[in-house]
């Protein structure tokens, strides 16, 4: 995939591009390499020594300095800390880019009592985008990614029973359990927006060489070790979420989910609509927050 230069103009120019998880891996590859297409970077990070070391790297690339904000995306409180920053310096955002995820070996609990891999990978971007909403929707051509993950199988609705491991935990399961509610989320999110003028989509950058199997421990250790010489490199798994960032034939493709650039179709389970309203609402109310008919925080 290559973004085409237009009379010499870098295709991201002006735009204002927020990426959670950006100190390393896909987050930091596709920062760099939005920023060498003009976009303004605004890296969102959990640990401040490694963000600062990120925005150093980004701004060698980039045009227009970056921003950086530190956020703990396990904690509501710091999720809302982290929109409040966000409304103080942008009067708009042009693209969101979830794609911070976790992965534990054991079943944790974050400070808001939240099983953890639940809380980050699917509650965390559920929040934040409701949230920074208003200030995307000040964009003539707002854009929502969320980074998933290809879901093995045929997951059944009995997944929404357990979707805390309240009854049995596996870090597989958990993970692919968010994974799934990152899908449901992009498609209810698109419905939601209809006629906004904003997009919503998501991808599968396939398997990638970064730290975050490494660390995960358990099974996804295990699976990355094995599987490390044949995978891809975080430049090749930021080329998705940089062509749904800013390429011009997906401007009115929305409710979509991506791998190598190209569209796909995802489980069946992933289309119910009553599955994906069910799954807004326990998300909803986990969160505390009341989101209007078009999906807009109040």
């Amino acid at each position: 995939m290559a973004i085409s230069l237009t009379h010499g103009q870098l295709p991201a120019q002006g735009k204002v591009v927020v990426i959670t998880g950006a100190n390393a891996g896909i987050g930091l590859a596709t920062a760099l390499g939005l920023a060498r297409l003009g976009a303004e970077i605004v890296l969102i990070c959990r640990d401040a020594k490694r963000g600062k070391a990120a925005v150093r790297a980004v701004a060698q690339a980039a045009s227009t300095p970056p921003s950086l904000f530190i956020a703990d995306l396990s904690s509501q409180r710091s999720i809302h800390e982290l929109s409040a920053a966000l409304h103080k310096q942008f009067t708009w955002l042009d693209v969101l880019i979830n794609n911070a995820a976790a992965a534990f070996a054991r079943r944790e609990l974050t400070v808001d009592g939240i099983e953890k891999t639940f809380a980050i990978n699917h509650l965390g971007p559920f929040l934040l985008t409701n949230l920074l909403l208003d200030l995307i929707r000040r964009s003539f051509t707002g854009r929502i990614v969320n980074v998933t993950a290809g879901i093995p199988g045929s997951p059944s609705a009995a997944f929404m029973e357990n979707l805390q491991g309240e009854k049995h935990y596996g870090q597989f399961s958990a993970y692919r359990s968010s994974k799934v509610g990152n899908i449901l989320f992009t498609y209810e999110l698109s419905r939601r927006l209809q006629g906004t003028g904003i997009t919503v989509n998501c991808l599968h950058p396939g398997p990638v060489r970064t730290e975050f199997g490494q660390k995960a421990g358990g099974t996804l250790s295990l699976m990355s070790k094995i599987f490390r010489p044949i995978m891809r490199s975080p430049e090749v798994g930021a080329r998705t979420p940089i062509y749904l960032a800013i390429a011009p034939e997906v401007t009115a493709v929305s409710g979509g989910y991506f791998v190598n650039c190209k569209q796909k179709r995802t489980a069946p389970i992933t289309y119910d609509q009553a599955i994906a309203l069910k799954h807004w609402e326990i998300s909803e109310k986990l969160v505390s927050l009341n989101t209007s008919v078009k999906g807009a925080s109040s």
